[in-house]
């Protein structure tokens, strides 16, 4: 029987021989050999670690949209909301699912550089714009959850087949289905009249212009330290996993709810906040109730009627 000391010394031995991982056995990503981005190429396993690390920020978007969803789902009942993001597991569960894939496909391409890594990379492009094309089509005509999930596994096969077998295509499936998101959400909108925070929209939109510049600065090396732990590509990934959030608080807020709104408050009107008397009359009842609490009476006033006409005060 062999000594604990070598039993673990081979065992440390064994682990760095399966660690250290050349990957001269992998073809390697058409970027290669000198066009992979700002980052100096590392021998080893990992050959862009800032890069490469830089995706768990994909990776935590995700997970936190996962537990936002499961805090939504326990208050579904007492927040009086009909937001699918917030009452149906499954587009919230669709929606961290992939962006944690988003991260894991961009995590493996930077640390191998290996045209695999690439194909996984361009593929995860499709995740997300397939969930929100077929998001606008669920709030156009209701889906099941099974139903969403076929739907959303058909489609990434069906473009990410057609990406593989004509890689000329890929751009161009990319671009038609951000045309269709596009023209989906402007229908959605008309035909329901959602009432969203614009903010979370806008915060997204600044991401995205950020995101691109930096790519663009990093990519024509304008701004390039090779050797350094800021890379510009990094925050590309940064700021792209902010820009999946914003999106997905933007959905969440459909009920006019913000990031940290408390049960019993938020209430949804289907038409739309502002599509009708109603709607306006939740909102003036649910802010006179807030004020009753704030100034401690133990019976909330009158909220005004479905017709817009405050009661006439009856004096004695």
């Amino acid at each position: 029987m062999l000594p604990p000391g070598q039993v673990r010394g081979g065992m440390i031995s064994l682990g760095s021989r399966l660690l250290d991982t050349s990957w001269k056995g992998w073809r390697p990503a058409t970027c290669m050999p000198d066009r992979c981005f700002c980052e100096r190429i590392r021998p080893g396993t990992i050959r862009q670690p800032v890069n490469t690390w830089s995706n768990l920020a994909f990776v935590l978007t995700g997970l936190f949209v996962i537990a936002m969803a499961g805090r939504d789902l326990a208050r579904a009942s007492r927040s009086g909301t009909s937001n699918p993001m917030r009452t149906r597991p499954v587009y919230p569960a669709v929606y961290g699912i992939a962006t944690i894939l988003i991260g894991i496909g961009s995590m493996f391409y930077h640390m191998s550089l290996a045209f695999a890594g690439q194909v996984l990379d361009v593929l995860s492009m499709y995740l997300l714009t397939s969930f929100m094309l077929l998001y606008n089509l669920s709030r156009m005509r209701r889906m099941r959850s099974g139903t969403f999930v076929v739907c959303y596994l058909l489609l990434n096969v069906a473009v990410g087949y057609g990406s593989i077998r004509l890689p000329v295509l890929r751009r161009y499936l990319f671009l038609a289905l951000l045309l269709a998101v596009g023209v989906s959400k402007v229908v959605v909108r008309r035909k329901r009249r959602p009432r969203m925070t614009m903010a979370f929209l806008v915060a997204g939109l600044v991401s995205l212009v950020m995101a691109c510049a930096i790519w663009i600065l990093d990519i024509t090396r304008v701004v390039c330290a090779p050797g350094s732990w800021f890379q510009g590509h990094a925050m590309w990934h940064v700021l792209m996993a902010a820009l999946i959030g914003f999106i997905y608080l933007y959905y969440r807020s459909e009920d006019g709810c913000g990031l940290l709104d408390k049960p019993n408050i938020c209430s949804y009107n289907i038409g739309g906040g502002d599509s009708g008397r109603f709607g306006k009359a939740q909102a003036v009842g649910t802010a006179d109730l807030l004020r009753a609490g704030r100034g401690g009476r133990g019976v909330a006033p009158a909220t005004t009627p479905p017709d817009g006409r405050r009661p006439r005060r009856r004096h004695p």
